[in-house]
């Protein structure tokens, strides 16, 4: 298990001014959040080798409706081998010692999915202070 750690300051404030959004501004962070998943699922698919097909066919974006003051999607890749894809295998030996040797990590959908989530950040951090909110910190 990894012990790396996230800290951002200011998030919690940001998140709050975000769902204080006037409703005439959540259609355009809806609209925000919804192309953040759609680029980051096209980018994950565009990530995978090509002869990875079924990693590519079982990307899977989900829009939510998130109340009057919220939006959402969920990206998930569904197929059954996404795990070992990114992650990897250790080394395989056959019990009379043959290699059948390992599978390095792909890494493709969490940088990726890192990757857009920053943009989005971003854009909604912009939204907002374009309409007088300040917004302090990174994500």
């Amino acid at each position: 298990m990894s012990n790396n750690r996230f800290v951002w300051t200011g998030l919690e404030e940001l998140k709050q001014e975000l769902q204080q959004l006037a409703p005439a501004l959540v259609g355009e962070a809806s609209g925000i959040v919804d192309n953040a998943g759609e680029y980051a699922k096209s980018a994950v698919i565009q990530g995978y080798p090509l002869r990875t097909g079924d990693l590519r066919n079982h990307v899977v974006l989900t829009h939510f409706d998130a109340g009057k003051f919220g939006a959402a999607v969920i990206l998930k890749n569904t197929a059954k081998h996404a795990w070992l894809f990114e992650n990897g295998s250790e080394a395989r030996h056959t019990d009379l010692g043959a290699d059948r040797g390992s599978m390095p990590p792909g890494h493709v959908f969490i940088p990726t999915v890192m990757r857009w989530r920053r943009w989005m950040w971003t854009e909604l951090r912009a939204l907002v202070e374009r309409h007088g909110v300040t917004v302090t910190g990174e994500p």
